[in-house]
């Protein structure tokens, strides 16, 4: 049965039709392998789609589920999953300017030990952490899409430097064996993501660790 597409989805698929254009077109090359993207084109022109995974679902203006089950988003291309934790859909619901994720608040962890001028290791942090209930990176990726859940308090700490804010329970690996792990920060206007820190880094007090508070 064929179905007449018009209005806000058709405009969508259009521009996401271009945006592939404009990708091929580039200067540098196109950044993906468009081998796979023929294949996927084409399974698409003759209607074979693969389900898809949903990430998060909106509720209310103040409640959004995410799937924690859902592939997280990698932060760069060849990243593979050396760790991760937590699973299931959970509800994530704002209270004024805080959030909680069902029904536990969302807290910033600094260790002792990355506070004031001090550094840490992100290894001897991820050790620290461990056992710890660290945020999903699903999460994080949610919040992105619907901005307008994030608490204003989240931009900028006491001293009004730009919060790092990292989720924990899922660390990649790069093809060389080291170690990320992704953050958001509010900069330039908008909330970004796709970021990451390399472990064998440092971490000081404008890193804090998403943590859901002791029940």
């Amino acid at each position: 049965m064929a179905t007449q597409v018009a209005g806000e989805l058709y405009y969508d698929l259009d521009g996401q039709m271009l945006e592939i254009k404009r990708q091929l077109r580039q200067k540098n090359g196109y950044p993906f392998n468009p081998q796979e993207l023929q294949l996927h084109l084409q399974a698409a022109v003759e209607g074979r789609f693969k389900p898809i995974e949903r990430v998060h679902v909106i509720i209310s203006e103040t409640e959004i589920m995410v799937n924690l089950d859902a592939p997280p988003a990698l932060p760069f291309d060849g990243a593979q999953i050396e760790f991760q934790t937590g699973g299931g859909w959970v509800k994530v619901e704002k209270r004024e300017d805080e959030l909680y994720v069902n029904g536990r608040k969302i807290i910033f962890y600094l260790s002792e030990r990355q506070q004031g001028n001090n550094m840490v290791r992100g290894h001897e942090l991820r050790e620290e952490l461990s056992g710890k209930p660290v945020l999903h990176p699903n999460i994080m990726d949610a919040l992105i899409e619907y901005p307008n859940f994030i608490p204003e308090g989240w931009k900028v700490d006491e001293s009004g430097n730009i919060r790092f804010i990292f989720f924990w329970a899922v660390i990649f690996r790069d093809a060389g064996g080291r170690l990320y792990v992704r953050y958001f920060c509010f900069h330039v206007g908008q909330w970004r993501r796709r970021s990451c820190h390399w472990l064998d880094d440092n971490w000081g007090d404008r890193g804090p660790a998403a943590l859901l508070a002791s029940i």
